[in-house]
């Protein structure tokens, strides 16, 4: 096949030999061409945007509760300490469980007047429980299946939960 394909360019005039090798030159730029454009101009993956909506819940989300709140010149007189604006931790001991969420007396660390109060831990999807000494982990409600009433457990929540009783946990620690 390559034979008579050479024995028939080689039967070509010089010139139409040279008009050839021009052509076939021509082809493969064209081709290098393309696809050097291809791979410069191919899209590029753009940062996700932030969608406006989700701010104002950013602030929702850290924006303390009323419960167990002390007016400023309360606290000034009685000189009671100073509890940080965003608290994500407190303490507690389990009272109840239930489906998709946890009863528990809580410690009153995320309350200005640190007095223990029922807490409501709501379970979602994304909760992590781990076991003491955190070595073992388990993910959403498959967490509350390990949990027992009496424990001593430490509870993160996914928000800001000073002066709040009900609220979604991030994880579950237990003590």
């Amino acid at each position: 096949m390559f034979k008579s394909l050479r024995n028939k360019i080689q039967s070509l005039s010089e010139t139409q030999q040279n008009i050839l090798t021009v052509i076939l030159v021509l082809f493969n730029l064209g081709i290098i061409i393309f696809w050097i454009s291809f791979f410069v101009t191919s899209p590029k993956p753009t940062p996700a945007k932030i969608e406006e909506e989700s701010i104002p819940f950013a602030e929702e989300a850290l924006q303390p509760g009323e419960i167990g709140e002390i007016p400023e010149e309360k606290i000034k007189e009685e000189e009671i300490p100073s509890l940080p604006q965003i608290i994500f931790n407190t303490t507690g001991v389990i009272s109840q469980i239930k489906s998709d969420r946890l009863i528990v007396q809580g410690s009153g660390s995320n309350f200005v007047d640190q007095k223990q109060r029922e807490l409501i831990i709501i379970f979602t999807d994304s909760t992590i429980t781990f076991e003491k000494g955190q070595k073992i982990e388990y993910q959403g409600l498959d967490g509350l299946l390990h949990l027992q009433e009496g424990m001593e457990i430490l509870i993160e929540g996914e928000e800001n939960i000073r002066g709040k009783t009900e609220f979604k946990a991030r994880t579950i620690n237990i003590l």
